[in-house]
């Protein structure tokens, strides 16, 4: 027993000392200067500023811990997808480091923030104007922009993303009409295989496509998103919405939706028609990339029209449901990056019990089929009956990688244990005023856009800070952190 232990522990070291991308490794210091103070982060990693130290042009670089991938070969897939793709309106990769224990990917520096943020901004300017924030004319410049990029993936590269949403797409610098850049490829694929059908089912509530529900898609996926984004960034809210993940999935299976008054009283034919003609639930009717930049409202040069924007349900619940999502996935980066090579290595042990099969997915059908598994040990059955209240969607054919396990367990840590969550909030708490205040979540969210939408959802009793209690409900109340299906 120890003889076989120590030989694993051995070709464990010597796989951890391997290149996993790349064929060498390279120091990333060598080539920029890095500048150690963050301007973003994620599960992964983190994203800072460096310096080419010879052209002197300054880069954003993406510094991903490869203990942290549970799946190297969607980081291999991305990485291989990034350094492809070379259009005005997609991220550019300029270059690509690998050591012992990191990833470095070098890319164009975008400091214009997140179109999400964008519409933020703009929907809480137009509560205090009373017009809206995007006329049609704006709307219209920033579609002829995706959809260009998006055309060139479909039809030069033959790329599906997969998960096209306001939080994927970068505006390069804070001007009016900046260029806006599609980011993270961490879900799209190529769609030359099984004559373009796929069946994994990837993407994000609001945005997903029915068919990829179904489980039998193909890159007809990415215009339903597409249209999904165009809606609402002429009327602030989404087509299809709920209070759960489980309400949005079935507005969007159903298909329907509307241009309510009084939004969309001043709004043109021709926007709406361009909606209605990507919001098709049959794939085969719907435009393509093609189709769309051919679209008269997309070709016209159309007057700006902008109308009254009223206060609505619907639009307040968006914005108040992706502030609280946006808290809790902070608060489960700041666990996960805390997490001792135990803890992960307990998560993993349970997840192979469960994926009997060992193809790196498991379904709810094989989490239930292992929770009446009289062998297994009380503690993981514990643990396993927790997760799967936390995968509660009615769609059995749904499936998870051991990510999604981690981050479910995580998730579930952080709402079950008060001193986690005390844990949390004392990172949160930069000034150390045993409150949150805007300036700590402009430092946490590195957005004052974020941290503004995130205190305006949080502080209940509005006097300009977050207390632990009302913190607390804000992660209680939050919906569901998966934003991968």
């Amino acid at each position: 027993m120890t003889s076989n232990s120590n030989s694993n522990s051995i070709a464990k070291i010597k796989l951890d000392q391997s290149p996993v991308v790349l064929e060498k490794f390279e120091d990333v210091r060598l080539k920029y200067r890095v500048d150690p103070k963050e301007i973003g982060h994620g599960h992964y990693g983190i994203v800072r500023r460096c310096k080419d130290r010879e052209t002197e042009v300054i880069y954003a670089i993406k510094t991903i811990k490869k203990s942290k991938v549970h799946r190297l070969d969607i980081l291999k897939r991305e990485v291989a997808l990034l350094k492809e793709v070379k259009h005005p309106n997609i991220i550019a990769l300029v270059d690509l480091y690998e050591d012992e224990n990191y990833l470095h990917l070098v890319t164009e520096l975008c400091t214009g923030g997140e179109l999400f943020d964008r519409i933020i901004e703009k929907t809480s300017e137009s509560h205090d104007t009373g017009e809206f924030c995007f006329s049609e004319k704006d709307t219209v410049i920033l579609m002829r922009k995706i959809l260009s990029a998006v055309e060139y993936c479909h039809v030069e590269k033959g790329i599906v993303h997969r998960d096209l949403k306001p939080e994927n797409f970068l505006f390069k610098d804070r001007s009016e009409h900046a260029e806006i850049k599609i980011i993270d490829f961490g879900l799209s694929r190529h769609d030359d295989e099984n004559s373009g059908i796929m069946n994994t089912k990837v993407g994000t509530p609001y945005y997903v496509a029915p068919e990829v529900l179904s489980r039998c898609y193909t890159k007809a996926c990415d215009m339903w998103s597409v249209g999904v984004i165009s809606y609402i960034l002429l009327c602030g809210y989404p087509p299809f919405y709920g209070d759960s993940d489980s309400e949005i999935f079935f507005a969007v299976r159903a298909a329907k939706f509307g241009f309510h008054s009084p939004e969309w009283d001043n709004i043109s034919d021709l926007a709406k028609d361009f909606i209605s003609k990507l919001l098709l639930k049959n794939p085969e009717e719907r435009m393509t990339a093609s189709d769309a930049l051919d679209h008269p409202w997309i070709v016209g040069e159309r007057s700006e029209r902008g109308f009254l924007r009223h206060k609505s349900r619907r639009s307040i619940t968006f914005q108040q449901r992706e502030g609280k999502k946006k808290l809790r996935k902070a608060a489960i980066t700041i666990l996960s990056n805390r997490l001792t090579r135990a803890e992960i290595e307990k998560v993993d042990s349970i997840f192979r019990l469960v994926d009997t099969d060992k193809n790196g997915e498991v379904d709810l059908n094989d989490l239930d089929q292992a929770l009446t598994n009289g062998s297994l040990p009380a503690d993981v059955i514990d643990e396993l009956r927790a997760l799967r209240q936390k995968f509660y969607l009615e769609d059995d054919s749904f499936t998870f990688n051991s990510n999604d396990f981690l981050t479910a367990a995580i998730d579930k840590n952080l709402i079950s244990r008060e001193e986690k969550l005390r844990e949390v909030f004392q990172a949160f708490d930069l000034t150390g005023t045993n409150t949150l205040t805007l300036c700590d979540l402009i430092q946490v969210f590195r957005s004052e856009a974020q941290a503004r939408e995130v205190m305006g959802d949080c502080d209940i009793n509005n006097d300009g800070e977050i207390s632990y209690e009302e913190f607390k409900k804000a992660l209680f109340n939050a919906s569901s952190t998966f934003e991968t299906l």
